[in-house]
């Protein structure tokens, strides 16, 4: 009698395993750090192209430039850059970084953003800050933490973006939150210099929100994998333009039925080699 009662409770428990591993969801997505596209630098030209066969390959459900797509804030180079990513297949989005649109030396973010909408379907809305739900369960939301007048290694959220995002958050209280943005909040080095500024409001609403699992951005040129005291994760990725020429491939396991925190995801971040 003892021993049934033991392979009772061993057989419950591996159900309730089976259970858990059944109602476990994927959500799958690529995202590409600093490409500072030219024209004149035709390896990048031959290692976009190898972007889109991998990403063919690996099939994510979406794919998001992390900003400092061109190295120069011309139009030219914007035109270049999106014929180079024009035969991604899949979804894909960009955000703004440092190097991309600027007044002082560059293009404004409005003829920026009309190049992009022209070449992207998915990201036709021409807003510098916005949201996509790639499935039922998430909403990714992309800001743009750079200044409009002149390039800057500071990176900053302005109170507009941070006041969107928190009544975002708040209508959308079971929904899990991915945020891109070109600087990181969780540098993956201590450097003042690459450090983002005035982050008191954007902090304090972060915290105050339990369903956000996942932050990430670029402009490092450096991979890292942090977790804050919140259980979320801080993901910066390498830039694209550096040999080996990679991105990172983000794998998220979750149950929207057993969600509390952070905590309670699963996020395996892989470095594609193109």
């Amino acid at each position: 009698m003892h021993r049934i009662k033991l392979s009772l409770i061993a057989f419950c428990i591996a159900l309730m395993g089976m259970q858990s591993s059944v109602n476990a969801e994927v959500l799958e997505f690529a995202q590409v750090g600093d490409v500072h596209y030219t024209l004149e630098n035709s390896v990048l030209d031959k290692y976009l192209y190898f972007l889109s066969l991998s990403l063919k390959k690996k099939n994510p459900e979406f794919v998001v430039f992390l900003g400092d797509n061109v190295d120069r804030s011309k139009e030219e180079d914007v035109i270049g850059f999106m014929r180079d990513i024009h035969p991604i297949r899949h979804p894909y989005y960009l955000v703004l970084g440092d190097k991309d649109a600027h007044r002082l030396s560059g293009i404004e973010k409005k003829v920026y953003l009309d190049i992009v909408s022209t070449f992207n379907k998915h990201q036709d809305n021409k807003n510098t800050y916005f949201y996509f739900k790639p499935n039922s369960d998430f909403i990714c939301v992309v800001l743009d933490d750079t200044s409009e007048f002149a390039q800057s290694n500071h990176g900053e959220i302005p109170d507009e973006q941070v006041e969107w995002l928190d009544n975002l958050l708040t209508k959308n209280p079971k929904k899990l939150f991915i945020i891109f943005q070109h600087s990181p909040l969780v540098p993956p080095r201590d450097e003042y210099k690459l450090t983002m500024i005035n982050t008191e409001k954007y902090e304090a609403v972060l915290k105050k929100h339990s369903n956000i699992v996942m932050i990430s951005s670029g402009h490092y040129h450096q991979e890292s994998v942090q977790t804050d005291d919140n259980g979320v994760r801080h993901v910066c990725a390498p830039a694209f333009k550096d040999i080996p020429h990679s991105y990172q491939l983000i794998r998220i396991i979750y149950d929207e039925n057993s969600y509390k925190s952070p905590k309670d995801v699963e996020i395996t971040v892989t470095k594609i080699k193109v």
